[in-house]
């Protein structure tokens, strides 16, 4: 197999990093392999420790981390791949630590900066800026699929789609806050949180007796409600800016 080369005869990995997202397996293991001893000095260098392959379960962390960084990456963002993968390996050991270790918050952040250290290369304020947008891109789009994949099944446990609610959302911004009014009632209220949950039902009645609208409101935008409603009980933040409507509001 041959691989491009730069003038100084290293393997152009943004080059490389295209070919592996079209599924050419062959030049993923390439560069997971190539770039393994590279994935080592970050591991290292953010454990303070040297790490060993075989004993150390944040290696194992960090080549998965590098593997996503090639999926994620996008050329002509300003930042090169190794900035970027270095970026997602020191954010997904950030999080294996908060899972897993309790000495994780003795580390300051600032330590994982831009210095040169066990031969990692150090960034420019330039270059640094644009692999944190370029990570924060990425991140938030992944973040935003996911929570669209899990809500999915989430709206169809109580018989709605995506396609549906897209049609049914009011239009008008008074009845949309009153709807929204209306499933953050039941979000917080836990004994009709624990109804709607148990069976998949609003408690139109008592919903009827509080809000100032009346219930045919409420009828009128059920679908919409209960969606509402669960966004708030599951927290999906992107879901619910989303939902909430061109104006903000």
């Amino acid at each position: 197999m041959v691989f491009p080369f730069d003038d100084r005869a290293n393997p152009v990995p943004d080059d490389l990093v295209l070919k592996a997202q079209q599924g050419d397996h062959e030049t993923r293991e390439y560069l997971i392999r190539q770039y393994q001893p590279y994935v080592l000095k970050i591991t290292s260098r953010y454990c303070h420790r040297f790490v060993k392959e075989g004993i150390d379960d944040e290696i194992s962390v960090a080549t998965l981390a590098f593997n996503e960084a090639i999926d994620g990456f996008k050329p002509g963002q300003g930042s090169r791949f190794l900035s970027f993968a270095r970026l997602v390996v020191e954010r997904r050991l950030t999080d294996y630590f908060r899972r897993n270790k309790a000495w994780f918050n003795e580390i300051p952040f600032s330590d994982y900066g831009t210095e040169e250290q066990d031969g990692v290369s150090t960034l420019s304020a330039l270059e640094h800026q644009a692999a944190e947008k370029a990570f924060s891109d990425w991140h938030s789009a992944r973040d935003r699929r996911e929570e669209i994949i899990y809500y999915t099944g989430v709206l169809g446990a109580y018989g709605i789609t995506l396609q549906e609610l897209v049609k049914i959302s009011p239009k008008q911004v008074t009845a949309r806050k009153r709807a929204q009014e209306a499933a953050r009632a039941v979000a917080d209220n836990i004994k009709w949180r624990n109804h709607f949950l148990k069976y998949k039902e609003l408690p139109l009645k008592e919903l009827d007796g509080m809000l100032t609208f009346s219930r045919k409101t409420l009828e009128r935008h059920r679908k919409y409600i209960v969606a509402m409603a669960l966004v708030f009980i599951e927290d999906l933040p992107h879901i619910r800016e989303y939902l909430k409507g061109d104006d903000g509001r």
